[in-house]
């Protein structure tokens, strides 16, 4: 085979080795869908969806709205997880071993947690809110769960978990979201790929990520709305 094929075999470990440009392509898109970034995403996804139930959020509040996803939700989760590495609590803060990600996942459950009751208190803040963000901390519950068996793919979870926002959304007649839930399930395909061609995990730990991501918003939207 050539060096020009998307994809050549391995003779040694039989596996699939895939040329640098399709690479650094699955490393830009495991950045921009990470999953530290999903839960900014999804509160972007249900705010554009839901626009009538924030119509009253403009300006400032909006803005808090944001914020508070932003401080509770990733900007904890990184600082921890970097802080975990500068104290060599962690090799490398993608996590590539499941002792690696024992602590970090503690962390963000304690995070998603707290963000979770912050949205439960504020009357104002609509429950389809709420409820993502219960559905993101109990991803990660399960998450947590699993690690002690295997390591699933933290990038399908996330994802996983805005196409079962999606399914939450799309149920509700009351919305037009087909085409927007098409990109969704489109995008999950391309990370999942993205993360296969990298080679950070197999098919079954990519499948997984996706139906526990999806199972979790299901059970949150099932319970709070």
């Amino acid at each position: 085979m050539n060096n020009n094929q998307s994809a050549i075999s391995d003779s040694n470990s039989g596996q699939l080795t895939f040329n640098p440009v399709l690479r650094g392509i699955s490393h830009v898109l495991s950045v921009l869908f990470h999953p530290l970034f999903i839960p900014l995403y999804g509160t972007w996804l249900i705010i554009y969806t839901h626009s009538f139930s924030f119509a009253g959020f403009y300006g400032k509040k909006l803005f808090a709205v944001y914020a508070s996803v932003f401080a509770n939700m990733i900007l904890l989760t990184g600082v921890t997880v970097l802080l975990l590495k500068q104290l060599k609590f962690i090799q490398s803060i993608r996590m590539h071993t499941q002792k690696d990600r024992i602590i970090p996942y503690i962390a963000t459950m304690t995070f998603y947690f707290w963000a979770f009751l912050v949205f439960r208190h504020q009357t104002t803040i609509p429950l389809v809110l709420t409820a993502f963000v219960l559905g993101s901390f109990l991803a990660v519950v399960i998450a947590f769960i699993s690690n002690l068996a295997l390591k699933i793919s933290m990038h399908a979870l996330g994802m996983g978990g805005l196409l079962g926002l999606m399914f939450c959304i799309f149920s509700d007649p009351y919305y037009n979201i087909t085409l927007l839930l098409l990109i969704i399930i489109l995008l999950c395909g391309i990370v999942g790929t993205s993360r296969l061609i990298l080679g950070e995990h197999t098919l079954r730990e990519v499948y997984l990520g996706f139906m526990f991501g999806i199972l979790a918003q299901l059970i949150a939207f099932w319970v709070i709305v």
